[in-house]
């Protein structure tokens, strides 16, 4: 039974994947990296240092350098002295960095909604209660 359950999550991942990514391909002009950091900051709501957003997102801090640099440059984000740590800056999203991800994410939404229509009313009640039950179960794995 585990490894049977184990093979369908993995079988999940590239459909998911697959999936998200034509979803997403007209999302914005971001790198991918720019994207990834700016979306991590979006959904902490909260200003971040840079080692929370490095160990967030598994990347080194000198990689984050040249990438705040830009987002910083393009408007998406702003620093300010920690006041707790005065060795350290605090990194939070501006209205601009803010709009980019809602405008993705309504984006993202829209396409998706319009996919669903391709699916019956029976097929639409059965994938939204698959995808509520897989995301509980999932959330009661991490616990």
């Amino acid at each position: 039974m585990i490894e049977s359950i184990a093979k369908e999550y993995i079988s999940l991942i590239p459909n998911l994947f697959d999936s998200f990514s034509e979803l997403n391909k007209d999302s914005g002009a971001l790198s991918h990296m720019q994207n990834h950091v700016i979306e991590f900051m979006y959904f902490q709501q909260r200003a971040l240092n840079l080692k929370e957003i490095s160990n967030g997102l598994n990347i080194a801090k000198q990689q984050l350098t040249n990438i705040m640099k830009d987002l910083e440059a393009s408007g998406y984000i702003v620093k300010t002295p920690d006041i707790k740590d005065k060795r350290a800056v605090l990194v939070s999203l501006t209205a601009a960095g803010k709009d980019i991800q809602e405008k993705k994410w309504t984006n993202i939404y829209h396409h998706f909604s319009e996919r669903l229509t391709k699916l019956s009313d029976e097929e639409r009640i059965d994938l939204q209660f698959a995808l509520h039950k897989v995301n509980i179960l999932l959330k009661k794995m991490k616990d």
